[in-house]
């Protein structure tokens, strides 16, 4: 399996890259590979809501965004990490997922679905359940099939991560193909007025 990870978070070397790496290690273990990118050392610019991307052809935005989907496009699964600083993910880990429009519209740029995993992190007991469910949904209109979703929360509110809790993070890098895709089914008559 060739795994490529995207991590949203600018903290290089915080909690979402100890438990990527000890993933890492479990993809390895199963003879697969994971190249790891920071979204910080791209330029991707937010979406205009132009909607020129309807037409086909794809975003008429000139940054490095289709840098990332070339490299997702190479991938057998995707690992796409966001961190919640105030109630929902952050507006650089949003700003990805709005930019995933473009690819639908034109068939020779459209993802094969690919299965990944959705990891949250973040310093509260709890978050709002619509953190994750939308987005799961994000991922999911970008054919993107969600079969692990790791909300990482009361683990960082211990600001350790011991060394047994870490060991678990490789036996999910192990098993990471083994996950059924969680269905996302989007229920309009409750998500609108």
């Amino acid at each position: 399996m060739k795994a490529l990870t995207l991590i949203t978070s600018s903290h290089r070397n915080g909690f979402t890259k100890k438990i990527i790496d000890r993933i890492t290690i479990g993809i390895k273990d199963a003879e697969g590979t994971n190249e790891v990118l920071f979204l910080d050392d791209f330029d991707i610019k937010y979406c205009t809501g132009c909607r020129s991307c309807q037409k086909g052809g794809g975003c008429v935005l000139d940054d490095d965004y289709n840098k990332i989907l070339d490299k997702i496009r190479q991938a057998d699964y995707f690992i796409f990490t966001a961190p919640i600083f105030y109630n929902d993910i952050a507006g650089h880990s949003k700003m990805f997922l709005d930019r995933l429009g473009a690819p639908n519209y034109d068939p020779d740029l459209t993802i094969k679905p690919t299965k990944t995993l959705l990891m949250i992190t973040h310093m509260s007991k709890n978050i709002n359940p619509f953190v994750i469910e939308n987005t799961h949904r994000c991922l999911a209109s970008g054919n993107f099939q969600v079969n692990k979703i790791l909300d990482i929360g009361d683990l960082m509110m211990d600001s350790t991560l011991e060394e047994w809790v870490l060991e678990d993070y490789e036996d999910i890098g192990y098993e990471l193909e083994e996950y059924e895709v969680i269905p996302y089914k989007l229920d309009l008559e409750s998500a609108t007025l």
